[in-house]
């Protein structure tokens, strides 16, 4: 059976209260001393991979960084990719890749990798030199929708494309509004799929005309850390995860 994050998070913390016995429920320190260990797979393009960025990660050590300063859950990155010298490199990021690139690979990495929970950023390429921009929302909802097809139960965490990318401002907007409506379809079929609304990054903030720098990459990973450790955080605690992502 697959996991999803509450039963892999319940699963740990039944375990703990076994243990625990009659102790009073207050003890719950007890859980992070074998805190679960929830399998994240970065999935998408060069951003992904982390071109830009002096380490090679992109917001992946940053978002490493965030995760390892908590211990209630933990986090390994899964992908057949490796990038960055930090202890979890792996993940699925693909220079040049567009939408459909990575749907026609998915299957494969999904059954290989057996995420819990997957990072989600494509379709800049889309946007700066595919034959067909204006349908490439289309094409993410289908990737999506793979995605949960070979993979129920699983967690998506799709954060929007940059606002600010030199010379595609109005089509990143256009695509990260059907990108956050996609959120509630998706929700209301029971699939797990939050949207996060990505930074506005300024000039300072960027390596190329597509790619974030260091400085641009961490404001990216705490988008998403906000996001994952909700999402951790509320199946821990048994409490239904409130959509309160905000429009792109």
């Amino acid at each position: 059976m697959k996991r999803t994050i509450a039963a892999l998070l319940a699963a740990t913390l039944c375990a703990g209260l076994g243990l625990l016995g009659s102790v009073p429920a207050q003890a719950a320190p007890a859980r992070r001393d074998n805190p679960p260990v929830l399998r994240v797979m970065p999935l998408g393009d060069s951003i992904t991979v982390g071109v830009g960025s002096q380490s090679r990660a992109g917001y992946r050590l940053p978002l490493w960084q965030l995760i390892t300063g908590q211990s209630r859950y933990a986090v390994e990155f899964v992908g057949s990719q490796r990038d960055g010298s930090f202890a979890s490199p792996q993940h699925e990021g693909h220079s040049g890749w567009m939408i459909d690139d990575i749907r026609d690979h998915v299957d494969d990495w999904l059954a290989a990798q057996r995420p819990d929970v997957v990072l989600l950023h494509i379709g800049i390429n889309d946007l700066d030199r595919g034959a067909d921009k204006a349908h490439a929302p289309d094409r993410l909802r289908a990737l999506v929708e793979r995605i949960f097809a070979d993979r129920p139960g699983v967690t998506v965490i799709l954060q929007g494309l940059l606002p600010t990318t030199a010379g595609l401002q109005t089509q990143v907007y256009r695509f990260n509004r059907q990108a956050w409506v996609l959120e509630s379809t998706e929700r209301q079929l029971g699939n797990r799929l939050s949207y996060v609304t990505p930074p506005a990054l300024t000039e300072d903030e960027w390596y190329d005309r597509l790619h974030p720098n260091d400085r641009g990459y961490a404001r990216m990973a705490l988008a998403f850390y906000d996001t994952l450790d909700r999402e951790a955080r509320h199946s821990l605690d048994d409490v239904p995860v409130h959509e309160t992502a905000g429009r792109p």
